[in-house]
């Protein structure tokens, strides 16, 4: 499988067309094209841009045929991860500002009436 075949195996299993990977990558379908025709191979550029959009390059850039790993499946295993630890956090601050808004009308308890 080439890397044109692969990139837009890539494209249309996680992001359903090329068009939308076009647009993720900052570029218009028709240069994405020369890549994906064979007739050109991505630069560094374009391979980081790939790579952050969740492509192993690694497999992109290998002569296998297999198709790519299931990053996907990891990435929304560690947003899972990070949106369950935003609710923990938001939970804890929401905690913190009762507590020192107690704390608060504790010390104007405290005060002496002028």
């Amino acid at each position: 499988m080439k890397i044109g075949e692969k990139i837009r195996l890539f494209a249309e299993k996680q992001y359903g067309s090329v068009s939308i990977l076009a647009e993720l990558l900052g570029m218009k379908p028709p240069s994405l094209y020369v890549y994906l025709n064979n007739e050109s191979i991505p630069g560094g550029e374009i391979l980081k841009k790939l790579q952050d959009l969740g492509c192993d390059i690694n497999w992109l850039l290998s002569d296998d045929d297999k198709p790519p790993p299931e990053t996907n499946e990891l990435l929304k295993a560690k947003i899972k991860e990070l949106e369950e630890e935003n609710e923990r956090l938001r939970a804890s601050i929401g905690r913190l500002l009762l507590l020192a808004k107690e704390i608060e009308l504790e010390q104007k308890k405290k005060r002496p009436k002028r």
